[in-house]
């Protein structure tokens, strides 16, 4: 008995943590497609013609702010590093997430002067 017991708490909590809100969000994706067909259905009886999905333009930007991120972040973990070996101390994870964060802040600026005055739409 206490066999099968301790063998379905972990699956149950497993079952919880994952598939609840998976299911929730199946569930939840399913009724707005219903109400998205509902609503052209009845678009359609009024004789209307539903609008078709455009497609939004990508931000031809976004691959260098990642470039950019992903640069800070190499940097800051690399002089981080250098920095922890130099210093020697015992606040070693400070001193990195320290370096990390100027330089994906480094980073943010550089992207804002680089594309400040062009145009982030198209």
């Amino acid at each position: 008995m206490d066999f099968i017991e301790e063998g379905l708490i972990p699956i149950i909590a497993i079952l919880s943590a994952v598939a609840l809100p998976i299911g929730f969000g199946m569930y939840l994706g399913l009724i707005a497609l219903r109400t998205k067909s509902k609503e052209n259905l009845e678009l359609i009886k009024q004789g209307i013609v539903p609008p078709p999905k455009s497609k939004p333009t990508p931000n031809r930007y976004r691959s260098l702010r990642n470039g950019f991120l992903c640069v800070g972040i190499a940097l800051g973990l690399i002089l981080g590093n250098i920095a922890v070996e130099t210093f020697h101390t015992l606040e070693d994870i400070y001193i990195m997430i320290a370096f990390v964060l100027l330089f994906l802040g480094l980073a943010y600026i550089l992207f804002y002067f680089v594309t400040k005055d062009k145009d982030l739409e198209g």
